[in-house]
Parts: C-alpha cells; structure tokens; sequence
C-alpha cells in the first residue's frame, strides 16, 4: 500500500480532481484523505467487544505462512480494510496459513465534488487500534469476517520492536515450513534514518516509522523469512537491500511509487495456493497479484522487481571500487554532472537506477578501469542480483530493478545518507560528496 498521491495527480486535483489517487509515498507528496483529528484517534473497540479468539491449539505444520502487517494509522484506514477482504476471498488453506496485523484510525471516504451521490463508509471502518486476524476464506467483499486473535487499543506500528513481536508470534501460532512477512502502508526507501526521515510502516498517531536498520533488525530477532515483500512505495534500493541481506532469501519491491490498491491479495494469494513451491515460487505469486494484475487488466505502468538479497554484500564491494575509481579520476567526477539529465527519475527524484548510472559510466568515460567496474556491476545486476524485473508500461520504462541514491543537484545530498550502515560500508557516500563538488 504504497503513497497516496504523486506530485502530479496534485497539480491534476487542482483543477479537476477527476482521477483517482493512484499511490502511497512521502506526505509531502500526498493528497490525505480526511481523517478523523487526533483526540478521536483513540477511540475504538475495547478487548471485550470483540469477537473471542477460537480455542488455544497447535495447528499443523503448513507449507507456508504468510504473515502481513499493514499500518493505516494515517491516510490508509479505508484501503486497508479494503485489502483484508481481498485477503478474505483467497483466505487461509490446508496449506497455507495467512495472518494479518492491522492498525488503523478513523478516516472518510474520499470526497467527489463532482459526484452526485458520496461514497458511503465502509463497513466495520468506525474501529481504531490494531486487530490481529487469521484470514478466513468468505465470499463478503464488504465485511471482515475472520476472527480477531489479538487486540490492541494504540499500538505503534511504527515501532519495530512490534513488528517483530507480530512475527514471532505469527511463527509460533502457526507454523510452517517458510515463511513470508509483508508489510503494507507508507513507504519512502532509505530514507528511514531517524530522525526525521521515514522508511516504512509511517505510523501518524506516534509520528513514528520503521527504518530500514530497524526492519532487518525485526526480521532478524525474529529468526528471518523465506520472503520479505514491500507492499509501499520507493523501497527496493541498494541501501534497504544492504540491510536486509541476512534478512530473508528474496525481497520484492518496487522501484517507483505504486497503485493506491496495493497488491491485489486475492490474485496473489490464489496463486501461493495453487503452488505453494519454495521463495522464489512465493515471490512469483506476489508479481501475479501486482505488477501482473495491473498491467495485464488495467494497463497501468508499474515497477515491480525480486532480488537476493544476500547478494549484496558482493554488489556493495563491487560498487565500492566503482565509486574508489571515480574518486579519483576529475574527468569522471563531472561526468555524471554533464550526463545526468538523460537518467530517469523515479518519484523520489534523487533515487536513480543503478543499472543506468552504470551504463552512463560505460558509455561515457574515457578511464578503462572505471569502464571495467561499471560493466562488471552491469553484469551482476543481471546475471545475480536481479531475477525479475517488471518494468511495464511506458512511464516504467529504464527501470532495471534496483535504485541507488544518486542527487540530481548538489543541494540534495543529506549528510544523515552517510549513517546508512551500506554508506559506512563502501565509498559511496565519499564519491557522491566528491561529485557534488566537483560541479561547483
């Protein structure tokens, strides 16, 4: 669940606000639906009011267990609702089980002026706090019917320490052979070091976020996962990937901003099903549920892409003598100032794609040796890092799978990248600072 509005559909809404808003990304860019203001905020069921977990037992070892934190703690509470009924119509099976934590607040439904009838509120979207469910299969695509395992009145979905909670306790409930974490809501790359920057999981009542130190942190205490998945904007770049090498075998993720519907679960979830094989089956029934699902029903561009991850620790020495070698050549410095502007740019303007600030390095300079290094992460990527890469539609196009932070001007390079544990780990950060420079 991603951002919930591109620069561009703002200047759109301006003056027409006919198009629907299509992702979840940073505030600053985003069209809020109207919530509810903070001292409603903890309103919401108590413990008691809600239905009564089923009797204590150890169910079967499944195949897989698909565990998915959603946070909607901000603009999300109504989409969020949305994606556990699609979660509901594929719903739990004899071989997979499927667990979902959200947390939300109170918002309306977005508001047409040019409609004559409003979108009336959903179902069961008067509850704040944080609900825990074993997805059900159900054919109401309205109502959540699956029953509430755990209730908390103001949990912190930004804070890591509970989503790590979550996935143990996912684990230790139902077990299985793998497992996958998702997490839903805001997303906003590397930029997740604290503060005031924001990574992942934006939780608007703490003003709290998830870095990406803090996910692999999560993952991590909580014994790791098969497969992680970002169902967010912006999150699958070299920095996050870097963290998250001991995290889990696969990471999905996408490049760009993404639909404001997120993953279609139903699709995906049908798929896990219908082959519940190993992690890189898993990650092939997420691509049907997103980038598959809205480019091959409704035509719209998407990224969407799947890497090892523990992969990274060669591609960051790798990039680190790129970035040694261009260091130190001042033909190379003010190569990229010169070529720059023939790089797309993604909706966070300073994120580029490594593959193509790679190939403007081989295509351009005039050192052998920086012309052997940016061909030889040109070939990893490929060949290693990258299994799948979904770049469809024309606004995808040059999307390689991977970003890296690359300013587009020298204003925009922020100290607080240099804390990032794969800018302390390479020559990156020293390389970019050079660049900069190198322009003035």
């Amino acid at each position: 669940m991603r951002a919930k509005g591109l620069s561009l559909i703002i200047k759109i809404m301006n003056f027409t606000k006919l198009l629907p808003v299509t992702a979840f990304c940073l505030s600053i860019f985003v069209v809020p639906a109207r919530c509810s203001s903070l001292e409603q905020l903890a309103a919401g069921f108590s413990a008691e009011e809600l239905p009564a977990p089923p009797e204590a037992s150890r169910p079967a070892v499944k195949e897989w267990t698909v565990l998915i934190y959603v946070s909607a703690r901000n603009n999300l509470g109504n989409d969020a609702l949305k994606d556990v009924n699609e979660m509901e119509a594929a719903g739990s099976t004899d071989k997979v089980n499927v667990v979902a934590e959200l947390g939300r607040i109170k918002c309306d439904p977005p508001y047409n002026p040019f409609a004559s009838v409003q979108e009336p509120p959903l179902p069961q979207a008067d509850w704040t706090g944080s609900r825990r469910f074993l997805i059900k299969k159900d054919s109401d695509p309205l109502s959540i019917n699956s029953p509430v395992l755990e209730y908390y009145a103001d949990a912190d979905m930004g804070d890591w320490k509970h989503l790590a909670e979550f996935i143990a306790w996912g684990k230790a409930a139902y077990p299985a052979k793998r497992y996958m974490l998702i997490i839903g809501g805001h997303g906003s790359g590397w930029r997740g070091v604290k503060p005031p920057a924001k990574g992942i999981s934006y939780d608007e009542v703490s003003n709290n976020h998830i870095s990406p130190a803090e996910l692999a942190q999560a993952i991590k205490q909580a014994g790791g996962v098969t497969v992680y998945a970002s169902d967010a904007c912006l999150m699958q770049t070299v920095e996050v990937l870097y963290d998250l090498k001991d995290a889990a075998e696969y990471v999905v993720g996408s490049q760009e901003t993404t639909p404001g519907s997120g993953y279609n679960y139903e699709v995906f979830l049908k798929a896990l099903a219908a082959n519940p094989g190993d992690g890189l089956a898993a990650s092939q029934a997420i691509m049907k549920g997103f980038s598959e699902f809205y480019y091959g029903t409704q035509k719209m561009s998407v990224t969407m892409s799947i890497v090892k991850p523990a992969l990274s620790v060669e591609l960051a020495a790798k990039l680190d003598k790129f970035a040694r070698l261009v260091a130190a050549s001042p033909a190379d410095l003010k190569l990229y100032n010169d070529k720059k502007f023939g790089l797309r740019s993604f909706d966070d303007e300073d994120a580029r794609d490594l593959y193509q600030v790679m190939k403007l390095y081989y295509d351009n300079t005039a050192n052998p040796a920086v012309k052997d290094s940016a061909r030889d992460v040109i070939t990893f990527l490929a060949e290693k890092f990258v299994v799948r890469n979904d770049a469809l539609g024309y606004k995808s196009k040059d999307a390689n799978g991977v970003s890296i932070f690359f300013p587009i001007f020298d204003l925009n390079y922020k100290p607080k990248y240099e804390a990032l544990s794969f800018a302390q780990a390479t020559y990156w950060d020293e390389m970019l600072r050079a660049v900069m420079s190198a322009k003035n």
